[in-house]
This record gives C-alpha cells, structure tokens and sequence, in this order.
C-alpha cells in the first residue's frame, strides 16, 4: 500500500506526460505473490484507481472523453492478468514443495522398510544356518 501511495503522488507529480504505468506492477506482484489471489485484485483495482486519479487531476485531455475510462480498463485487465496468473504460479511453487516433501518422506520410509527387510532376511538365515 506504501508502494502505491508513492506512486500515485509520483505519478501526479510528474503529470501525463511521463508514464508510471509499468510501475504499478509492483504493488500488484508483492501483493498477489504474498497475499495470493484476493490481495492481487484488490490491489490490481487500487492501482487502477490510482492511476486514473492521477490521469485525471493532472487535466489529461484526451481526444474523446471515454478514453480515459478506456484506458482506466486496460490497465485494471493488465494488473488483473499479472495478479491471478503469479498467484496461480506461487500456488504451484506451494504444490510442488509439498509434493517433493511427501516424496522424500516416502523415500526414507521405503529405506526404512528395506533396511528392516534386510535384517529380518539376516536373522532367518542365522537361525536356518
């Protein structure tokens, strides 16, 4: 949110002329990244947001008034996009640790099993020789 904040009055300072667009993405990855999915949105609307009231109190004139609307939506689609996709990649990051996980486990019990095998199969053969 500190993120944000700065750079939205970056953003305003600096005027129209000068574009923060890709900046915006940081909030919006630290946010999906850390907090998952629902952050990743709610920040990707804040940035839009953001971005919007910057545009517009810097008196941006556009050639038709819609535009800005315009590119409000274009730029909440793109860090909406940003925000599900690496919260779904972190998600998979999270499954696959945990699959290694209970791989290695399951490879030290099957070590287990074999080594106890291994004994068994020694002391039948104490006891038959």
């Amino acid at each position: 949110a500190a993120i944000l904040l700065v750079l939205g009055l970056l953003d305003y300072v600096t005027g129209y002329e000068f574009g923060f667009f890709i900046f915006y993405f940081i909030p919006v990855s630290i946010a999906a990244w850390w907090g998952g999915r629902r952050p990743g949105i709610v920040m990707g609307f804040a940035c839009a947001v953001s971005w919007f009231l910057a545009d517009r109190l810097t008196n941006h004139v556009y050639k038709h008034a819609y535009l800005l609307y315009w590119e409000t939506f274009m730029r909440f689609a793109s860090f909406i996009t940003t925000a599900l996709t690496l919260s779904r990649i972190r998600e998979t990051v999270h499954e696959v640790e945990r699959l290694t996980e209970d791989l290695r486990r399951a490879q030290a019990e099957n070590a287990d099993m074999r080594r106890d095998l291994g004994r068994g199969q020694a002391q039948v053969a104490d006891v038959a020789g």
